[in-house]
């Protein structure tokens, strides 16, 4: 039987860059232009720069030895965003309470498909149907993240730790 969820990292680096082709610019301004500036992220970038080299932790691998953060160039809408946990935290205010003139919050949470039991997908938040929790987790070299955000309970969190998941599908 065929799924009616399948995820690709590989979808969302191909569909960054064809945004970007669309509005004939790269993927790291397009970000900057319609996500950074208006949300206000001064701390989230793609290419980080040589004040926010200074102060990049370096990442650890699941063995705990020094890991090589990565570059993903043309797949940068997979993962190749670099910020700080109060920068998260205004991406996910913004998810709870959309600012005035943005569809693309509400819209982005809109329930597409079920993953598993309990568990549907929008565009790329999965959401717990029981506490109505929407989620994100990711890692990539040296990195892991996990995001969460709850509309009924109107809290976020985000938690950003520069090692590499020890177990696929963990974030511990």
């Amino acid at each position: 039987e065929k799924p009616d969820f399948l995820y690709s990292n590989l979808g969302l680096g191909f569909l960054g860059q064809a945004l970007a082709n669309r509005a004939d610019t790269s993927y790291p301004e397009l970000l900057k232009r319609v996500v950074l500036e208006p949300l206000e992220m001064r701390d989230t970038t793609i290419a980080l720069s040589a004040e926010q080299q200074r102060h990049f932790v370096p990442g650890y691998n699941a063995a705990l030895q020094p890991a090589h953060a990565w570059d993903l160039d043309a797949l940068a809408g997979a993962g190749a965003i670099r910020s700080t946990a109060g920068d998260m935290l205004k991406y996910l205010e913004s998810n709870l309470h959309p600012p005035a003139l943005s569809a693309a919050f509400p819209g982005s949470h809109e329930l597409r498909a079920d993953v598993g039991p309990g568990t549907r997908i929008a565009y790329a938040w999965l959401c717990n149907t029981a506490s109505g929790d929407y989620w994100h987790n990711g890692a990539t070299g040296g990195y892991s993240s996990y995001a969460l955000f709850s509309p009924q309970g109107n809290y976020a969190v985000i938690a950003l730790v520069n090692v590499t998941n020890r177990r696929p599908g963990s974030f511990a």
